[in-house]
């Protein structure tokens, strides 16, 4: 039975369609007869600071009215939950903004089905399911995206890796430049992931020392493929026609930087907020806490697991903001309100750090260096940074590449990232102890511990990805429209 009959099959199976639904399934009814129209081109991408992500069930608890309405209906049940965790994507859901696709293809006792897609003018989420008949727990795949004509520039995520088999997962691809193509093509390729994620599996060997592992040149063995699924996707002109773009130029000031608000992008799936910043700044916009908000009070806050964030051109700052999006709000005005900022400054962009020593001049606000271990094989380091706006943790200290005294850039290809102080061995006694109590003291930041293999010298330049961050005690707003 495709998705198409499907539909049909529920309708007669309810005596009484949910009356939030009683349009949402007509409508998915009456357009299954377009869903083969050809549409214009997809795009660039923007520049990531994605999250993976975890698909929460707590639609009930996000959207009450919808969650009653869709309790019957199994299929939108289903995908409900899967997009639980995004207000953009749930309000999508409710408004049946969905595009059924029905593609399944089966090898090797396996079977991948791509079964909807939420798409507009800038952005496609990809849901599909990985099931089998062989004895096999758990199913993840990895995935790859072309674009038509060889096209390149997007940014894509999933978070969907540990799902029980059968469950739907998701794929996001971002574009900005230019909008949606006629079709994607996606490849699967499935393996199995049960040692991984069963909570009975056996735990990988215990590491007697974590500081050789950092240290080591050792690799992920190459995982064995169980079958490798292509599916020709096409987009619904209809989804894909769907966005608009409002002129703004409003300008405005943080911490003295310059800055214009030039336009605001709202899409079904999410909103991007455009920002250009003055040439005469002295230091360069790296983050934002924001929201906006309509004259009803309702928020559209950041966007959580995915893109928050995507880099300016022509700097080293942050140029567009992405936000959950009003597209399907009541609302008529919109004001942006931005409760936090972090910096780079200019004059900071290289920070020395006495390895030998332990100091650094200066570190980045409220990051502290934790200590420092030389080996045959490299240097270890470890640093702390404090929890800021409401007690967000695990953000970046460090990019990734390093300088010596001479500028020869290095590059460091890996990084512990822990909520408790890194320790490179097992611990007992006295030691654990006293490690139990300063991580207990400390339970307001988090760590961020790395490697620099195969360097020896006393004194390293980091490149820090901030170096303050402001707090605003009201917020600064601007008016979007």
């Amino acid at each position: 039975m495709n998705r198409s009959e499907e539909y049909k099959a529920l309708l007669n199976e309810l005596e009484t369609t949910p009356p939030q639904l009683e349009y949402t399934v007509q409508r998915a009814l009456a357009r299954k007869k377009t869903l083969q129209r050809k549409k214009r081109l997809f795009g660039v991408p923007a520049g990531s600071l994605a999250l993976c992500f975890t698909a929460f069930v707590l639609l009930v608890n996000l959207f009450p009215p919808f969650a009653a309405a869709c309790g019957n209906v199994p299929v939108l049940r289903e995908l409900a939950k899967a997009v639980a965790w995004s207000p953009s994507l749930s309000a999508a859901v409710e408004h049946d903004y969905v595009q059924p696709v029905d593609q399944s293809q089966s090898a090797n006792g396996i079977t991948a089905a791509v079964e909807y897609l939420i798409v507009d003018r800038k952005q496609v989420n990809i849901f599909y399911t990985l099931d089998t008949d062989r004895d096999i727990a758990r199913l993840d795949a990895d995935y790859d995206i072309r674009l038509p004509e060889d096209l390149s520039g997007y940014s894509s995520s999933t978070g969907s890796f540990g799902l029980e088999n059968g469950a739907l997962r998701r794929i996001d691809v971002n574009f900005v430049d230019i909008d949606v193509p006629e079709t994607l093509e996606l490849t699967l390729r499935v393996y199995d992931s049960t040692d991984r994620w069963e909570p009975g599996a056996e735990p990988a060997e215990a590491v007697e020392d974590y500081g050789d592992e950092m240290l080591s040149d050792q690799r992920e063995p190459e995982r064995a493929y169980l079958a490798e699924f292509t599916f020709q996707l096409t987009f619904d002109p209809q989804f894909t026609a769907q966005g608009t773009v409002v002129p703004v130029n409003t300008a405005f000031q943080l911490d003295g930087q310059r800055f214009t608000v030039t336009e605001v992008e709202v899409y079904p799936t999410h909103l991007r907020v455009d920002i250009d910043d003055d040439g005469g700044n002295t230091a360069w916009l790296k983050g934002m806490s924001l929201y906006l908000e309509n004259e009803h009070g309702e928020r559209f806050e950041s966007c959580v697991n995915g893109i928050s964030a995507s880099g300016d051109p022509d700097g080293k700052g942050y140029g567009t903001f992405w936000l959950d999006s009003p597209f399907f709000s009541r609302g008529e005005h919109l004001t942006l309100c931005i409760t936090g900022a972090e910096w780079l400054d200019k004059d900071q962009e290289r920070i020395r750090v006495d390895l030998t020593g332990g100091t650094g001049e200066p570190l980045p606000q409220g990051v502290r260096l934790e200590w420092t271990e030389k080996r045959e094989g490299g240097w270890l380091v470890s640093f702390s940074a404090p929890y800021r706006w409401g007690n967000t943790t695990l953000y970046q200290i460090w990019g990734h590449a390093y300088q010596d005294a001479g500028g020869q850039v290095y590059e460091r290809d890996g990084v512990s990232v822990t909520t408790t102080p890194m320790a490179l061995g097992s611990l007992s006694g006295e030691e654990l102890e006293a490690h139990e109590a300063y991580a207990a003291e400390n339970r307001d930041r988090y760590f961020e511990s790395f490697a620099l293999k195969g360097y020896q010298a006393d004194q390293v330049w980091l490149e820090p990805a901030w170096t303050r961050v402001t707090a605003y005690d009201r917020p600064v707003e601007v008016s979007i429209k």
